[in-house]
């Protein structure tokens, strides 16, 4: 509140508060904070895999794999695809598959293998790879050229805030879940804790996808 209050009193602010009086810029940075606070429930997966499924630090990261691909190849596609038909409707189509990544995603337990973790993957890859390169062209594309970089340099800062709030909230509720004071904690709780978090962050998609649309 201090800083918003300061920048908005300087004659050269580092930030310009006038870029969010346009609405395609706002709610894109607001889309950037909640895909990437939504999606750090996913990367609990990689404490789910070796903690709960013995995976090995090199198979957990092997896991994903498949979505990191997907991400490669669908993200030019989506910004060709955004040039022709807008931003909007890709990353709203994108958040909605973000929804039914992690609610696919929540539904892993003890006994779970990695064709139980595969859809998630899959369907989140396309959703990520759906939503970020239209986003970014929707906030670049929605400020003056000369405030280009300031307009970049706004939207990884949410980015980069959407993630830290996503371990924080997502890291409290697994930690609600899990009694650490016998030393190792109980598979089934960590389990429950870590359904309840993709619960959680699948909500922050719906309301990411609200917002674009």
């Amino acid at each position: 509140a201090l800083f918003v209050r300061l920048e908005a009193r300087q004659r050269a602010p580092m930030l310009g508060l006038s870029l969010f009086r346009n609405t395609t810029f706002a709610g894109a940075n607001v889309v950037a904070l909640l895909v990437t606070l939504a999606m750090f429930g996913v990367f609990f997966m990689s404490l789910y895999m070796q903690n709960i499924l013995g995976y090995s630090a090199v198979k957990t990261g092997a896991v994903f794999l498949p979505m990191t691909v997907l991400i490669i190849l669908v993200a030019p596609a989506a910004g060709r695809f955004s040039d022709r038909i807008g931003s909007r409707w890709l990353m709203t189509g994108g958040m909605a598959l973000l929804v039914v990544a992690l609610l696919l995603v929540s539904r892993l337990g003890l006994d779970s293998g990695f064709w139980d973790i595969f859809p998630g993957l899959i369907v989140g890859g396309l959703g990520m790879a759906s939503v970020m390169t239209p986003m970014t062209a929707a906030a670049l594309g929605s400020v003056p050229v000369a405030k280009a970089g300031v307009g970049s340099g706004v939207l990884n800062t949410f980015r980069q805030v959407g993630g830290a709030l996503g371990i924080a909230v997502m890291g409290a509720i697994v930690a609600a879940y899990v009694d650490l004071s016998g030393g190792r904690p109980d598979p089934a709780a960590f389990v429950d804790g870590f359904q309840t978090a993709l619960l959680v962050s699948a909500g922050f998609a719906l309301l990411g996808s609200a917002v674009a649309a």
